[in-house]
């Protein structure tokens, strides 16, 4: 049996309040508390000060170890000067353990809390302010830390602590959380699933903190050398190279290099496919953030959290777009809605705070609904226009569900977006901006045109949205006008009066594509920036751009983050900000990929210079060291970069010259010395390459089908001699002569299927062998010289479920014997195999684990020597020592990992955002953190 400080644990069906019986719920009342209490004596107070320590617990409960110094910390704070000790526990237990539930903590540990939730609420009011309570606690907590020799040692504090601290520490008020996150360590330590919703500083000196621990954030896990790797990974790929001092957490790897995507938002949420989204602030003070999803749903977050906030369940097809509403007046009290378009021909509104749907879908359109937006009329009544691809604008009354007017109609192609303004005069207007490359502009209540269609967009090309601002405060004193802006295909912005109809100032271009999506947004508060009006455009460049629509100059540089066309933008405010305080504006944008980001547009940069120079989405890696490190990546530009792995710097400008994607990768050293590379891509060419002059050797070697691997190789025989192997998708694997470009024999027809893998490795006798994997299962052994079978396929007999589509050759050298060959073998079923070659003797395997099949494979070492399998799956890292490969080790990435290489212990990582260079086993000697004060010294810097 379960002890708590040697006393029995409490059981799920405890005794009744009044002694006798099982639990009865009616019974868990405050005023029945007192009554148990009041049979105590003298003693109440204590059994009270210890319930209410308890009371206070964060997540499933506060455990045993924790209890009675968060008791003397709240001790007095409820006028009850007490002092308990560990013997108190065990005489409260027995006398009002009934009250207590047991449950499981972090690590496992067992817990207790209060079966009520409200006799811990009446507890904890108990004690006064909140924050005082808090603030003790995180004293009591920080406290319970064993000291290290850099100070805190938090991997040996108590899981509770490194789960929940930060959690009381937020609750007790601005500063006292910001002393914990400035500590590296302490990032390193914490449990990432209770810190990660914190970590969001809109407006903050903390900003740079929290968007450094967003990006990690997908990494993160349970282990503080992992995720201390891991955080300096991230501040190498942001730019917050002082970002490093962890001291009790030794990096389990070191960051040699980053060239990934800039990400300058401040947290990203993934969920499924989806289009729109829309920002609002409910009654409760809380962010919303709507999300329009491909699925059906339309799914609601807590932008401050980033936790889910409901679902909302109803249309029969992909939701297109969202927005907010708000009934005024006193009939509706100001009543948050929501309205959804969809891709099933109709519109609907939603109480977003109950997940209800208001009234029946709203039905009369006969094609696809793209847009849907609010109103409101001169006499406080709210209405909704819905958009659609049937050419026709359609109002409603959001409560009734029934239409006001006929449908708005004049536009000769798909209605793609609409947007209501209100005059200075009171007067409201309708927006609709149209596939056929005009706004027009409606009296929503008459349904009558207002002016002539605005036309300024080139001809031709569609307005893909429309918005409205009131802008304040310039002309005369008081002045107030109405602006609005279309965004439109010709890659321009454009800004009308539309009173009049006519344009205002020159078009917004910033040589960023098609404008997809605008917004205004207006900066709340009264200080600098405070009534500042901004507009936001995303485009098809993956970038997001700030514009001051008032001098039609860029308010920033372009922010970049997003994998895809930019879809939809959208403002709102966060309020009460933990460490920032007051409102802060905040930007939620969507792309073509399941991602939302959240961005502060505010960061207030003036770099309006390009993007510089990254990998981007990477196809392919390969390293080389030959003295000097070589890392090569293929991007998804069909170009390929190679860097200076000491430097970071590219050693040489972009290899241009394939037409489609580059899938595949080699490296090799002449016998001149010489540094080679070879790129395999989809346009059916091999292309030979000296890396460090950036120019091609010879010319494209020409495959008949696309080409999906290469692999380099040296024949010992006649003085030495380089070959480079290729493999394609019609089933065959080629050898040529690099320098020449001469094919060495005819092609080998080696599998049934496309050839998707192909690797060299030298036998200990000196025989060069060529291995391929293929799409029927098999791995086939060839002789490099005559390009006959080595061996009969690996595989044959079925080994290999499903096609094979990555291997690698190591050599493992093992208590002073020679070096013996393995080959590694991975695929679609997601196993990992390793074979002795020579032999056809399966040396380990079927190795599985996370993340299915298997996408690259590599042999490396860590620094001291010791030699490991790397095999990518999915958006994970698996490493395995060959002689002890059912223990893997799994480093978590951001996204998924299409290539591996290894040069050593240096291990280079290629993925849909960029390419991450690393080295495994721990650095040296850690340092002291010295984060704080460089966070501080450099407070409002952008990362």
């Amino acid at each position: 049996m379960k002890r708590w400080l040697g006393v029995p644990a409490v059981r799920g069906r405890a005794r009744r309040a009044n002694g006798a019986g099982a639990w009865d719920p009616l019974a868990g009342t405050p005023g029945a508390l007192e009554a148990d209490l009041g049979r105590l004596g003298e003693r109440a107070s204590l059994a009270r000060l210890l319930l209410t320590a308890l009371a206070w617990g964060r997540g499933p409960g506060l455990p045993p170890e924790c209890w009675v110094s968060a008791a003397r910390a709240l001790a007095g704070l409820g006028g009850l000067p007490v002092t308990p000790v560990d013997s108190d526990v065990r005489w409260v237990l027995r006398k009002v353990g009934h009250w207590l539930a047991e449950g499981t903590g972090p690590g496992g540990r067992a817990v207790l809390r209060l079966r009520d939730a409200g006799v811990a609420a009446c507890l904890r009011g108990e004690t006064g302010e909140s924050s005082a309570a808090e603030q003790a606690l995180t004293r009591a907590l920080l406290a319970a830390v064993p000291a290290g020799p850099c100070g805190p040692d938090w991997a040996a504090a108590h899981p509770y602590v490194r789960a929940f601290l930060a959690q009381h520490a937020a609750a007790a008020g601005p500063g006292v959380l910001a002393d914990l996150v400035t500590d590296p360590a302490f990032l390193a330590a914490a449990d990432p699933a209770t810190l990660g919703p914190l970590m969001f500083f809109p407006g903050s000196p903390l900003r740079d903190v929290g968007r450094l621990y967003q990006w990690a954030l997908p990494m993160l896990g349970g282990d503080p050398h992992d995720n201390a790797a891991c955080l300096a990974e991230a501040a190498h790929a942001l730019g917050a190279g002082y970002f490093g001092d962890y001291a009790g957490a030794r990096p389990t790897y070191q960051t040699r290099m980053v060239s990934v995507r800039r990400e300058d938002s401040l947290r990203s949420i993934t969920i499924c496919p989806l289009t729109g989204v829309a920002l609002a602030t409910a009654p409760d003070g809380r962010t919303l953030l709507a999300i329009a999803c491909d699925d059906g749903l339309v799914r609601l977050y807590d932008a401050v959290t980033a936790l889910p906030a409901g679902e909302l369940a109803g249309h029969t097809d992909g939701v297109i777009n969202v927005q907010f509403g708000t009934v005024k007046g006193e009939a509706g009290g100001g009543r948050l809605l929501l309205a959804s378009a969809s891709a099933d021909h109709t519109a609907r509104v939603w109480d977003p705070l109950t997940g209800e749907p208001v009234g029946e879908p709203l039905t009369g359109h006969s094609e696809r609904v793209w847009h849907a937006a609010f109103g409101t009329t001169p006499h406080g009544r709210l209405i909704l226009a819905s958009a659609s691809a049937d050419r026709t604008v359609r109002v409603w009354d959001p409560l009734t569900g029934e239409p006001v007017g006929e449908p708005l109609t004049g536009h000769s192609g798909a209605v793609w977006h609409v947007a209501f303004g209100t005059t200075p005069h009171g007067r409201l207007i309708l927006a609709s901006g149209s596939k056929d490359g005009t706004v027009r502009l409606w009296n929503p209540l008459t349904g009558t045109a207002v002016g002539e269609p605005l036309t300024a967009h080139t001809e031709g090309d569609g307005v893909c949205q429309v918005a409205f601002a009131t802008v304040t405060g310039d002309g005369e004193a008081g002045a107030r006008r109405l602006l609005l802006a279309s965004g439109g295909w010709d890659g321009t912005v454009r800004l009308w009066d539309p009173e009049s109809g006519a344009s205002v100032g020159e078009p917004l271009a910033a040589d960023a594509g098609t404008v997809t999506t605008v917004a205004f947004g207006t900066v709340p508060g009264d200080g600098e920036a405070g009534g500042r009006l901004l507009l936001a455009s995303g485009h098809d460049d993956q970038t997001v751009r700030l514009w001051d629509p008032l001098t039609g100059k860029p308010a920033s540089g372009p922010l970049s983050g997003h994998n895809g066309w930019v879809l939809c933008v959208a403002f709102g405010t966060v309020t009460g900000d933990r460490e920032a305080g007051g409102e802060r504006l905040i930007l939620a944008s969507s792309a073509w990929e399941p991602t939302i980001r959240l961005w502060d547009p505010l960061m207030a940069t003036a770099d309006l210079s390009p993007v510089a120079e990254r990998a981007g989405s990477v196809t392919a890696v390969a390293c080389h060291d030959s003295g000097r490190t070589l890392v090569a990546a293929a991007g998804a530009d069909y170009a390929v970069r190679v860097f200076d792995l000491a430097s970071g710097d590219l050693a040489c400008p972009p290899l241009t010259g394939h037409k489609d994607r580059v899938g595949a990768l080699a490296f090799v050293t002449g016998p001149d010395g010489r540094v080679l590379l070879a790129s395999a891509g989809r346009d059916r060419t091999v292309r030979v390459w000296d890396p460090l002059a950036g120019t091609p050797v010879g010319e494209p070697l020409p495959h008949h089908e696309p080409v999906t691997a290469a692999a380099f190789g040296s024949v010992t025989a006649g003085g030495g001699r380089l070959l480079l192997a290729t493999a394609a998708e019609d089933g065959t694997i080629r050898r040529w002569d690099p320098l020449s470009g001469e094919p060495l024999g005819e092609p080998t027809a080696a599998h049934r299927g496309w050839a998707g893998a192909i690797s060299c490795g030298t036998a200990p006798d000196g025989r060069l062998l060529i291995a391929s994997g293929g799409e029927d299962g098999t791995v086939g052994l060839w002789d490099a010289v005559t390009g006959a079978p080595a061996r009969p396929p690996l595989g044959a007999d079925g080994e290999h479920a499903d096609p094979v589509q990555a291997l690698a050759f190591g050599t493992v050298t093992a208590g002073g014997t020679d070096g013996r060959l393995l080959l590694a073998c991975g695929g679609a079923d997601g196993a990992v195999r390793l074979w002795d070659p020579l032999t056809g003797a399966c040396a380990a395997g079927p190795l599985h684990g996370d993340g299915g099949w298997v996408a690259s494979l590599a042999f490396t070492t860590d620094q001291r020597g010791r030699m490991l399998l790397a095999a990518a799956r999915g958006t994970t890292v698996q490493l395995w020592d060959p002689a002890d490969p059912a223990r893997p080790r799994t480093l978590r990435r951001r996204t998924t990992i299409s290539s591996l290489a290894a040069s050593g212990a240096v291990l280079a990582i290629g993925g849909d955002e960029g390419v991450s260079v690393i080295e495994l086993g721990h650095p040296t000697s850690p340092t002291p953190g010295a984060l704080k004060a460089r966070t501080e010294q450099e407070a409002g810097n952008r990362v």
